[in-house]
């Protein structure tokens, strides 16, 4: 493991500030939103991106309202773990080890355990991925030990269905300092006796259950009846006081319909505190490109989704439109890395390839040495318009050519199909939206963004460098 120590002036301001957060915390619905924003830009730091200190702003004013909501054993996970181990000492950590490499480390970390799921919806990004074994436990435990002991307490559980994992729950209860994301169905929670209320003694869990609009489109996708489990999963989970949220599959058919305002109001009645926008990756089972929205819709999705975050007491993030809030993309280890359930890490839940595995390597060893994630780190950003952040569709040149300069391996059978059979209408998709949302770069952000952008490539050319030396 890296060895690091904390400055002694940090460490000290570290242990002055820790009880004021904390207090801060327990009289959040008191205070003004000025003021908590004030205080949490003294702990955390203003936020380097114009628009992602819009975004913290937001969230810290929702903090009230998720809190009240929150049943004592989640309203201290969100304190403890989330904001003070993941957020203030998580941070410090990350930066010194950061500091220490030459290079960013992630600040949460995906794992899909396993691929099993009762669905089968129709082009699922995970469908194709093998389904014979899950990952151990002994490895998902020891990969949990080996992120906190670099500063990163946030995890997020895709799949496959999490809650269908056999050991899901013991690893909640065992990393009791760390916090959970799921990304579910939601069909466990609704049928399976006992699962929402051990989450709500637990308290360091956050479901997020998937939908795709109202009744008609969910249950076209996910199969008849679905819409109706996810209502009573949202329902058992408000009355227990485990916060949750939605994530909504946004494809050329409902975009329109997930954007909509009567939507919006209708799952914050069903008590969702966060939503969640991911763009349709043609990919998976049966992928359609066809069903991937199209560049007018996704450029209305960008103005929409800023429009309700701003008014909806709801906190909303779409993975695609949203480039701007975190610096671009997230991949290959900058921000984040999936693990799936063979163990192979890929830069991306949605670009599966892999060169390096945790059952031979461990999570350093990985970030330090893995030639994929090299060679994606050293193209970003792929594109100075951080509106077009995605390297398999918005410039897939930069996907094609990290696979074959690393010579990673494809993660499934089929899963080159954007860089080879869809090849062609993928660039003609990314070359069509770059057209509608470069004078938007232009005029709204360029200026703001340059000295990050600059910044940026500097890092990159140190990293290249460096490991060219090494």
């Amino acid at each position: 493991m890296i060895e690091y120590e904390l400055p002694t002036e940090k460490r000290l301001k570290l242990a002055a500030g820790i009880p004021i957060a904390k207090g801060m915390f327990h009289v959040l619905p008191r205070l003004s939103d000025k003021f908590v924003i004030s205080l949490t830009r003294k702990l955390y730091g203003k936020n380097q991106f114009p628009a992602g200190q819009e975004f913290l702003e937001k969230a810290i004013s929702m903090l009230g309202l998720i809190l009240r909501r929150a049943n004592p054993n989640a309203r201290r996970a969100i304190i403890n773990n989330m904001f003070i181990n993941e957020g203030i000492k998580g941070q410090a950590i990350r930066k010194a080890v950061s500091q220490k490499l030459g290079f960013d480390i992630p600040v949460l970390i995906v794992v899909s355990p396993t691929q099993r799921c009762p669905l089968r919806c129709y082009g699922c990004y995970a469908a194709e991925e093998p389904k014979d074994g899950d990952l151990s436990y002994e490895r998902f435990d020891r990969l949990i030990e080996e992120a906190k002991e670099m500063g990163i307490h946030f995890f997020v559980i895709t799949g496959g269905e999490p809650y269908v994992y056999d050991h899901m729950f013991d690893l909640f209860e065992k990393h009791s300092d760390a916090y959970f994301q799921t990304y579910t169905s939601g069909v466990t929670l609704a049928e399976r006796e006992g699962d929402v209320e051990r989450l709500a003694k637990l308290g360091n869990v956050l479901p997020c259950i998937s939908i795709e609009g109202f009744e008609e489109a969910t249950d076209k996708r996910r199969g008849k009846g679905h819409f109706q489990r996810i209502l009573k999963a949202m329902r058992m989970l408000k009355e227990a006081g485990v916060p949750f949220g939605f994530s909504g599959t946004v494809t050329r058919e409902n975009n329109d319909e997930l954007l909509s305002e009567k939507l919006i109001d209708f799952y914050i009645e069903q008590g969702c505190l966060v939503g969640y926008l991911f763009q349709y990756m043609p990919i998976g089972r049966a992928p359609v490109f066809d069903l991937v929205p199209t560049p007018e819709q996704r450029v209305r999705r960008y103005e929409r989704v800023i429009e309700l975050r701003r008014k909806k007491p709801i906190l909303l993030a779409d993975f695609w439109c949203d480039g701007p809030l975190v610096g671009g993309c997230l991949a290959g280890g900058r921000r984040y890395l999936h693990v799936n359930s063979k163990g192979h890490v890929e830069p991306c839940v949605f670009a599966q390839a892999w060169d390096m595995n945790i059952y031979e390597h461990s999570l350093l060893d990985i970030l330090k040495n893995s030639r994929l994630f090299k060679a994606i780190r050293k193209r970003q950003p792929y594109s100075e318009n951080l509106l077009r952040p995605c390297m398999i569709i918005d410039v897939p040149e930069c996907w094609r050519e990290a696979v074959e300069e690393s010579g990673a391996t494809y993660s499934y059978e089929t899963a080159d199909i954007v860089a080879k059979d869809l090849r062609e209408k993928v660039e003609r998709f990314s070359k069509e939206y770059a057209s509608l949302v470069d004078p938007i770069w232009e005029e709204k952000y360029r200026d703001a963004y340059q000295d990050y952008i600059e910044r940026l490539k500097a890092d990159r050319k140190k990293f290249e460098e460096k490991r060219l030396d090494s």
